[in-house]
């Protein structure tokens, strides 16, 4: 085996996939989930407009408080406005966790070998970096003709942790 990078991290992504699949015997089946997704405090009742009270005006462009010119955005709208409020360092690690899900989830789709796959994590001066190990047969499908699958993975784990303000990147290791 070879040496481990140093702060080499294990991810272990099998707990949350044994409580996912095997549901407990005589659990009740869990209700799909409902989305509010029009940017307002009001339980979504379906219809896509905001849910504020209807005597407030609304706003028929759908432009805000900020009209036509280019003025600043709610917060609601900023892309890292949930991990304001978190502790430092926290938003980064859920970031990372995706991300690790994501490759872990890719990856099992194209090996032959899906028990093998083994991820890690370390950090070096681009900022975090998820390691992947396969089985030496299932390498070359990882990283396909020219690079373009590997790099196609490592785009969508990027897009993956938008949010945090990390760019993980994702390294094959032997």
């Amino acid at each position: 085996m070879p040496d481990r990078p140093p702060e080499f991290t294990d991810i272990d992504l099998d707990e949350e996939d044994e409580e996912e699949d095997s549901p407990k015997p005589g659990a009740p089946e869990e209700e799909p989930i409902e989305f509010d997704i029009d940017h307002d405090d009001e339980d979504d009742d379906g219809n896509g407009d905001d849910d504020e009270d209807d005597d407030t005006e609304r706003d028929p462009d759908g432009l805000g408080a900020a009209g036509a010119d280019d003025g600043p955005r709610s917060s609601a709208h900023a892309p890292s406005a949930r991990y304001e409020d978190e502790e430092e360092g926290e938003g980064v690690r859920d970031g990372i966790q995706r991300a690790a899900a994501v490759l872990k989830y890719i990856v099992e789709q194209i090996v032959d070998e899906p028990s093998q796959i083994s991820i890690g994590a370390t950090e070096d001066d681009r900022g975090p970096v998820l390691l992947l190990r396969v089985a030496e047969d299932d390498r070359g499908k990882v990283i396909g003709r020219q690079g373009r699958i590997v790099q196609a993975i490592r785009t969508v784990v990027k897009a993956a942790t938008v949010g945090t303000g990390e760019k993980v990147s994702v390294e094959i290791i032997d």
